[in-house]
Formats: structure tokens, sequence, C-alpha cells
């Protein structure tokens, strides 16, 4: 799922990037996957550890989303991931890691935002596809985790 949401911004970011970061397209473009592994990966290990609400702080931070520890991991993932990956000078992944990480975020913020203009657990679980599979297994543990104290949010 949240390869059709990347599908949907994606040229927009490949346009920023090869602009800020000096960046062919094809390289631009093959950053996107990291991105989209790294941002998978990051939210993953929030939602298995029953960081819900974390998750929804960040998404609902606005500009301060930087400052969120949560970004931070998923930036610090996507810079390791485009220095390995993609062999890119450390100065030119910090640039993709920082202004082009904030750009996906803040396009996948703007596709995650319910009508009220704020993104919920249950928009996130929707549409980033974790209401089955593994979003179900991640759910299971944070029941078992949680207990009575998630008062069936999880359910």
């Amino acid at each position: 799922m949240l390869d059709k949401l990347f599908e949907s911004f994606g040229g927009d970011v490949i346009t920023s990037l090869t602009g800020k970061a000096g960046i062919t397209t094809d390289q631009a473009k093959e950053v996107l996957p990291i991105a989209q592994e790294s941002i998978q990966s990051g939210l993953l290990e929030q939602v298995t550890s029953g960081n819900i609400n974390g998750i929804l702080s960040m998404f609902n931070s606005g500009s301060s989303m930087s400052d969120n520890p949560i970004f931070g991991s998923i930036k610090s993932l996507f810079l390791s991931g485009i220095i390995s990956k993609l062999g890119l000078p450390s100065s030119v992944a910090n640039i993709i890691a920082s202004d082009g990480l904030e750009g996906i975020m803040g396009n996948l913020t703007g596709v995650l935002k319910g009508d009220d203009g704020k993104v919920t657990e249950d928009g996130i679980m929707d549409k980033l596809g974790l209401n089955g599979g593994i979003g179900d297994m991640a759910k299971d543990v944070l029941k078992d985790k949680l207990g009575d104290i998630t008062g069936g949010l999880f359910g």
C-alpha cells in the first residue's frame, strides 16, 4: 500500500531531490525505494512496540516533524541506506536524507490526513495497508502487551 502512496507523489520528490541534492534523475528514482523501506521499517518498529501515539504525534506535528525522535530514527535508517546502497558521499546523502525525507513525510502526512485535518490511527492502519497480515500481528502483540489498558483501541 505504501508503494501506491509513493507513486502519487514520487515525481515531485524526484524533481526536488535533483534540484536540492544535485543528483541525477536516475539516482533520485533509486532513492524512493530506500525511503519507502526506511519509513515502513521505522513505522512497523513503532507499531510493534505499541507506540501508535508517537506515530500520530509525529504526523500531526506539522513543520516540526524533523524534531520528532521517530522521524530521527527513520532518517537514520534512510541515511544509512542511501550511503550503503547508492554509494553517494555522506554530504550528498545528508541533503537527501534531510530534505528528501521531510518532503516525503510531508506528502505522506497530506495523504494520511482525514477530513478533520488530523492523522488518526484508523487512517494510518487503513492507508498504509496495516489492516491485515503484519498489521494484525502487530496489533495482536499490542493487545497482549497492553491488555486492558488500551480500552479496545487495537481490537
